[in-house]
């Protein structure tokens, strides 16, 4: 993949088979390895910079193929390189410096650690590393948020004492990580009138519903957690296994960008699937009404999205066999002029566009 810089807000527009759902791939890739220990990381390589609490950082890492291993328990890909650089008021400082024979941290050597890991996730309790580790715990994938139902070992009641009660943001900083209907069953407990907000952001897209609840089953092991919706002209519950994939992919999306930190980066692929005509522009207004306060990084092939996004959003993305480059479209002279409709229209008759794949 060419050099890419993401902005604040970035929409991957491109016809199908480009690369766009690969780039998000990309990206969860780098953020397991930075926040999952063990990962496989299978020959893997890639230079990144990143800004996180008033720092730019430089993270680069590659790591070598795994060797040929007939046996039940394969062997793991080593970490070749590794660097870490912080850039702050015009000074550079290296953090990590790692290759197949050294490892110095703030230019100490470090003892002998395990080379399938990341140093991210190995000293992620250092002070020099921490920030870095936080920051990729702020990396949000649809695909891990929109889990049908599920069944957790922790107790419902030692989730909302009235010691784990801080203020909203901190909540939001704590429970970045936790799955969406867990912090979803914190929120409406502990931060009542913040979660009545946000449950009438739902209601004013979904005008049928009347309320939203999160309910916890006691199971043979563990718990059941599901968000519930009450419509209009029912009496009963509608548990999640039963709503419909669009009213439940808007519930989720909406609650976890609500409940996201600030400076989290959200990433969503194919943001139009299994959205209705009655949601898509109001969920699409939402997300946009956030993008001051995190990034964004989106694809859709959806005319309505397209042309609802500025225009200077659309990032396009074409390949040439496994070479894959991203265009802005602030850098293509056709787009600068019309409507955004008309620029819509430009973007699918651009010969970059109908020739994506080469």
């Amino acid at each position: 993949m060419e050099e890419t810089h993401f902005d604040n807000f970035n929409l991957l527009v491109g016809i199908s088979g480009v690369g766009k759902t690969k780039i998000l791939k990309m990206l969860e890739e780098v953020c397991h390895v930075a926040t999952e220990g063990d990962h496989k990381l299978n020959g893997m390589a890639w230079q990144m910079r990143f800004e996180h609490a008033n720092h730019e950082y430089e993270w680069a890492l590659k790591s070598a193929l795994p060797k040929p291993n007939f046996s039940q328990n394969p062997t793991q890909s080593s970490i070749v390189y590794e660097k870490i650089v912080m850039k702050h008021d015009n000074k550079t400082v290296m953090i990590v410096d790692r290759s197949d024979n050294a490892f110095l941290l703030n230019g100490k050597t470090m003892p002998k650690l395990k080379k399938t890991e990341s140093a991210i996730t190995l000293l992620s309790e250092e002070a020099s590393i921490a920030p870095i580790a936080d920051a990729f715990k702020k990396m949000l994938f649809s695909e891990t948020l929109l889990r049908k139902s599920l069944n957790a070992l922790v107790n419902p009641e030692d989730l909302i004492v009235d010691e784990n009660r801080t203020s909203f943001e901190q909540f939001k900083e704590n429970s970045v990580q936790q799955p969406t209907v867990i912090k979803a069953y914190q929120f409406q407990t502990l931060y009542k009138n913040e979660f009545n907000s946000v449950k009438q952001d739902i209601i004013d897209i979904f005008p049928s519903v009347e309320d939203i609840k999160v309910t916890v089953t006691k199971k043979a092991e563990g718990y059941d957690f599901y968000f519930n919706i009450k419509e209009r002209t029912s009496h009963d519950w509608i548990s999640q296994l039963d709503m419909s994939s669009g009213l439940f992919r808007t519930l989720v999306l909406i609650t976890e960008i609500s409940l996201a930190p600030r400076g989290s980066v959200i990433v969503i692929d194919e943001f139009e699937n299994s959205l209705g005509i009655n949601c898509m522009p109001d969920l699409t207004d939402f997300v946009m009404s956030k993008a001051p306060l995190m990034q964004f990084i989106l694809t859709s092939h959806h005319p309505y999205i397209i042309s609802k996004m500025p225009t200077k959003t659309w990032k396009l993305i074409r390949r040439q066999g496994g070479h894959v480059s991203v265009i802005n479209a602030t850098d293509i002279p056709q787009l600068q002029k019309g409507s955004r409709l008309n620029k819509f229209i430009q973007l699918a008759h651009l010969p970059e566009y109908e020739d994506g794949i080469l």
